[in-house]
């Protein structure tokens, strides 16, 4: 009777000690799976505000030369149009 209930109680070890494993290995993956997923997300969107700050800086710069560029007459009714806008 005690053997059997050693057997059992080991049995029973084993088995618990192997699905905690099998669980922490899954816990593990899926905590690696979102870590890189959010360092990923952060990268794209670090990108795409580095894009639209050039996209801006360069409207700018255009906008800057077609007004230097351009005939008084121009900018005058332009900038009355804009006014009244």
């Amino acid at each position: 009777m005690i053997t059997f209930t050693l057997a059992l109680v080991t049995g029973l070890g084993r088995r618990a000690a192997y699905y905690v494993a099998v669980v922490l290995a899954v816990v593990g993956a899926l905590w690696i799976a979102v870590r890189q997923g959010r360092q990923a997300g952060e990268a794209r969107y670090a990108i795409r505000r580095v894009e639209a700050r050039i996209r801006s800086l360069q409207s700018s710069k255009e906008i800057r030369h077609e007004v230097q560029n351009m005939e008084r007459s121009d900018l005058q009714r332009r900038l009355t149009r804009w006014m009244r806008d």
